[in-house]
Parts: structure tokens; C-alpha cells; sequence
């Protein structure tokens, strides 16, 4: 296993490398006029200048081709060293953008942990109902509402969760000035992503209804909730691991609706407003958070099938 973690690890080094450098360019080449966006229509050319210089938007792209330079000194060296040690500064605030990640970070795992453990569980909970009582009344209602809530946007859960909160409890309909209003987006979270969650599940563990140790454990005449809870959901694991495993980057990075409408200062608004206002640093440092934890919660997603199914070999 040590040789191929450290084969990922290398593999990861170079997505993130990919990923750093096609954000680079979309803001370095494409983007295009970076300082007279921030300086505004009025700014002369030596301003703009003055600003390139402050920044160090003067320096060569990619390679230094200037005597007595070294050839590393570049926007695109700086850029990494300063976005992979999250040393990099806002270009509108001056705030470093760790500091500003310990200081949102919270705001966003309020919402987005308690979402992720309770929509889990609760998955888990209709999923296995259902499937226990395939082709039943259950069954049918079960699937009607996972599928009605897949068809209804995401949008249209915050605005009526929201209208809902203004109409009951103005106080608790926007903002943090009381720690239960929380509350609201974490439901809203749950509920919205519910159904796609219960359909998920749901088909896993028929389909691992199907197999033949099932059907030889209920021909020697064991029940089928002994069969269920002992054999089935413990097998189902895997694809339902790996699908919560993967949730961790929007963990870290939050919802940026659910934010943006409830005014909730977390990493997710600071996305969109970073994004808005083009600071171009602290989009770059959030971009390469996500890349770095979504590649890591893949690799540990390979390592706990090796964990939950010896079967599984990392070659």
C-alpha cells in the first residue's frame, strides 16, 4: 500500500500543479486589464504601472528572460509559493488569506458539518425503509418524494425556506445575530439534498439485495431484517463511503447560496465576493484548497475500500 500512496501522492502533486496553473492563466491572460479594473476608468497609465509594480504583475509570466535576473523570478513562481503556503494577501484588503480562512472556516463547517451528519443519517434511515419494503406503498411514496425533491431547485429550497423564517421569525431570517439561526440553512441543506441522497442509497442496497449470500442466508430460513442489518448495509458501505467522502471539500468550502442568502460570513461568500470584486489571490488560494482537498479525499476513499473489502487490491 506505502508504494501506492506514495504513486498518488506524486499524481496528486501534478493535478494540483494543473489546476494552479490553469487558474493562473485565466486570470493572468485572460482576465485582462487586472489593474484598471481595481483602479477604475479614471487611471492613467502610470498608476496602472505603479499598481502592476506594488503587486508584482510587472514580473514576466512564466519564464524570466531578463539579464541578470534569475529565471524563476516570475508572476507564476510567486504566485505559487505564496498560493500553496496560503501566504498570498487579498488585493483588496490587504488581509492574508490564511487569516481569513481561520476566521470563516468556522461559519461555514456550522452549517455544512451538522448538514452532512444529519442528512446522512437520515438518508440512511429512508433508504433502508424503502428498500426493505421494495415494491410496497412505503416504497412507491419513498421514491415519489426522493425524486419530487431532486426536481425541485436548490434555489427554491433557500427562498422558501427563507420567506418561511421572515414570515414566522424575522430575527432569524438573515444573519448571525442569534447562534440558532444557523438552524434554518442546516435544515434547508438537509432537506434539499434528501432526495438524491435516499435514490442513491436506496439503489445501492437493493442492488446488494440481489447477491447470491442473501439469497442462500434466506433459503437456510434467516429473517431478512437479521440479513439486512447484518450483512447488507455493512457490504453497501462502500459506494456510500465514497459518496461522503467526497462531500469534505464542500464541508471546507461551504454553500454558496445557503451563505449568500442567509449572510452568513463564510468561506462560500467569500468565494463570490472575491470572485465579484476580482481579487484575484484569495479566488486562486480558494481554488487550490478544493483542488488539494478533493484529491486527497479521493485517495482516502481508495484506502478505506482496501479497510472495508480485503478483496480490494491498490495496484
Amino acid at each position: 500500500m506505502g508504494a501506492y500512496v506514495i504513486r498518488r501522492l506524486v499524481q496528486a502533486v501534478f493535478t494540483i500543479f494543473g489546476v494552479m496553473l490553469v487558474t493562473f492563466l485565466l486570470f493572468r491572460v485572460v482576465a485582462g486589464d487586472i489593474a484598471g479594473a481595481h483602479l477604475g476608468p479614471k487611471a492613467t497609465e502610470q498608476q496602472k504601472r505603479e499598481w502592476l509594480k506594488k503587486y508584482g504583475y510587472d514580473r514576466p509570466l512564466l519564464i524570466n528572460r531578463q539579464p541578470d535576473t534569475r529565471w524563476y523570478d516570475t508572476q507564476f513562481a510567486h504566485y505559487v509559493s505564496t498560493t500553496a503556503t496560503f501566504k498570498t494577501r487579498s488585493l483588496i484588503n490587504n488581509e492574508k488569506l490564511s487569516d481569513t480562512i481561520l476566521e470563516r472556516a468556522p461559519y461555514s463547517l456550522a452549517i455544512t458539518v451538522p448538514a452532512l451528519a444529519l442528512g446522512w443519517a437520515l438518508a440512511m434511515v429512508v433508504s433502508t425503509l424503502v428498500a426493505y419494503y421494495r415494491a410496497s406503498l412505503i416504497d412507491h411514496v419513498g421514491v415519489f418524494l426522493a425524486v419530487l425533491g431532486m426536481c425541485v431547485p436548490y434555489l427554491a429550497f433557500i427562498m422558501g425556506g427563507q420567506w418561511l423564517m421572515f414570515k414566522v421569525a424575522p430575527s432569524m431570517a438573515y444573519g448571525l445575530a442569534n447562534p440558532f439561526n444557523i438552524f434554518v440553512p442546516v435544515v434547508i441543506s438537509v432537506v434539499a439534498g434528501l432526495g438524491g441522497s435516499v435514490r442513491f442509497y436506496r439503489t445501492v442496497i437493493l442492488d446488494e439485495t440481489t447477491r447470491d449470500y442473501v439469497r442462500t442466508a434466506q433459503a437456510k430460513g434467516v429473517p431478512l431484517p437479521s440479513v439486512m442489518f447484518k450483512h447488507i448495509l455493512k457490504n453497501c458501505m462502500l459506494p456510500i463511503l465514497t459518496n461522503l467522502i467526497m462531500a469534505i471539500p464542500f464541508l471546507i468550502m461551504g454553500s454558496l447560496l445557503l451563505e449568500l442568502f442567509f449572510g452568513i460570513p463564510g468561506l462560500g461568500d467569500l468565494l463570490l465576493s472575491s470572485i465579484t470584486n476580482r481579487d484575484e489571490p484569495i479566488v486562486s488560494g480558494l481554488t487550490f484548497l478544493t483542488a488539494l482537498i478533493y484529491v486527497l479525499g479521493t485517495l482516502a476513499t481508495d484506502i478505506t475500500y482496501v479497510i472495508f473489502d480485503p478483496r480490494v487490491e491498490l495496484t
